[in-house]
């Protein structure tokens, strides 16, 4: 494994200017910047996780609640799971999987070990027992489903009242008087069911 050190010497710098270019916490010349991120991509120096967590604070990791139980269906969650792996990726986060089943346990144990910057809780039902300390927290978050009152949280769900229109004006015209909803699970059924009312 390449080190901070070797980065230093391959760039003919000391290993503190490696650390300022990594860090963005002093102004580095651009040419000295150029040469550092260079050595750095030849060499394929990837910084310590843990050592930086402890110098910022931050872990560059997102939690990730996935229900994994009997009546889902599973590849829209993993679809879901692996657009957030692969964007966060992106972004320069890497992402920590934990099963919806571990509920308010695996949110507090998120909280008090600061083992992720932010999480996403997906599957949120109307009265989740997460919430609470969600609303406690001021880590960031991000809920895939639509609790009954939202107020100070951020959601992101499907439009099921604009989903389920736009099926019976398009069936209604081409004539059709008869319409039959199939879905994959009586729990998607239930939730488009609770969203119309």
């Amino acid at each position: 494994m390449v080190t901070l050190a070797e980065v230093a010497r391959h760039a003919g710098v000391s290993a503190s200017t490696v650390s300022y270019v990594l860090s963005g916490k002093r102004s580095i010349s651009a040419p000295t910047e150029d040469r550092v991120e260079q050595s750095i991509r030849e060499l394929g120096y990837h910084p310590n996780a843990g050592a930086r967590a402890l110098a910022s604070s931050r872990s560059d990791i997102i939690a990730l609640m996935v229900p994994l139980r009997t009546g889902m269906y599973v590849p829209v969650m993993m679809e879901i799971a692996v657009a957030v792996a692969t964007t966060a990726r992106t972004h320069g986060y890497d992402v920590l999987l934990l099963t919806g089943e571990e509920g308010p346990g695996a949110v507090r144990r998120i909280e008090g070990s600061a083992l992720a910057d932010a999480m996403i809780l997906m599957d949120v039902e109307l009265h989740d027992e997460r919430l609470p300390l969600i609303r406690e927290t001021d880590r960031p978050a991000v809920l895939i489903g639509l609790p009954v009152d939202p107020t100070g949280l951020t959601c992101v769900d499907l439009d099921f009242v604009a989903a389920g229109a736009q099926c019976v004006e398009h069936l209604s015209g081409l004539g059709h008087r008869e319409i039959a909803v199939i879905g994959e699970a009586p729990a998607v059924s239930a939730a488009t069911a609770r969203a119309r009312h």
